[in-house]
């Protein structure tokens, strides 16, 4: 069995968790490879590999949401099974929390987990050669400086919904659907229901939010002839925006596959009551 090791480098904690997950594997005989970053945070100079050329029957990864989405976005198969161990604040993408590692990767040898595969979203801009990358959680088009406001005309299949005045729209996956999404006062859609969230963040005009299903063609286009924007994939990918662009979102053909050990409504419990508690 092989397996693929993604960390965040940045916290002291999450390195010392990845060394040990990687002593734990190796005694089990799992072939180990890790992503480059991490290799050399741990100084593993001779046991690394780009995140693009990272492949494995399941996918580790260390840290929060964040180091999810980057592994989702960058590794070689994006099918390939994620254990997300939280090392975050959030870590709603993740299954298990420090202590229960070597439990999680117990049970992910013997066999003893299930898969959640959730959809992803594609977009691209028309007047702009090739796609932006896939986004595991949400498209977001919206103004490149704080407190402006855009002005989006929106389009499902071909017809005209509203002009939608707001600080940006979101284009959310149903897992994407607890993050910003969520946030903003868009519907959270359960793992199985194919669709989209398309929320409004602060909007001036009578819109909040509309869920539409999974072969939608979502258009939005820039209506304000003075005004730029950005598309922003998973809050990592910036792609700057002209007067007039439009941008469709649509469902992609890749997924992005969990390895989950409890149910999406434990999950979705325990970030509300983490909301709540703030």
């Amino acid at each position: 069995m092989k397996a693929g090791i993604v960390s965040r480098v940045d916290i002291p904690n999450a390195l010392s968790l990845t060394r040990r997950i990687i002593d734990y594997l190796g005694e089990r005989g799992v072939d180990v490879s890790v992503e480059t970053d991490t290799a050399l945070a741990l100084e593993l100079e001779d046991n690394n590999t780009n995140l693009s050329d990272l492949g494995g029957d399941f996918m580790v990864t260390v840290g929060g949401d964040g180091t999810i989405l980057r592994a989702a976005m960058e590794m070689k198969v994006s099918e390939t099974p994620i254990l997300g161990v939280n090392m975050g604040r959030r870590g709603f993408l993740s299954e298990v929390t420090v202590p229960e590692a070597e439990w999680a990767l117990d049970k992910v040898l013997e066999g003893d987990y299930f898969l959640e595969e959730s959809m992803k979203v594609s977009s691209r801009c028309l007047q702009l050669e090739g796609s932006f990358p896939d986004a595991l959680n949400e498209v977001l088009i919206a103004s490149p400086l704080p407190s402006k406001m855009v002005l989006l005309g929106l389009r499902v299949d071909g017809e005209h919904i509203i002009d939608v005045q707001a600080d940006g729209i979101l284009v959310s996956t149903p897992a994407g659907s607890t993050a910003y999404n969520m946030s903003a006062g868009g519907a959270v859609l359960a793992p199985g229901i194919d669709g989209f969230s398309i929320t409004a963040i602060c909007p001036y005009s009578y819109f909040r939010s509309i869920v539409v299903p999974h072969d939608s063609i979502i258009t939005l286009e820039l209506l304000k002839p003075r005004a730029e924007a950005v598309a922003i994939i998973d809050g990592r990918s910036l792609h700057p925006l002209k007067p007039f662009n439009t941008i469709e979102c649509y469902a992609s053909e890749h997924m992005t596959s969990f390895i989950r050990f409890r149910s999406f409504y434990s999950r979705i419990q325990k970030r509300i009551l983490t909301i709540q508690s703030k």
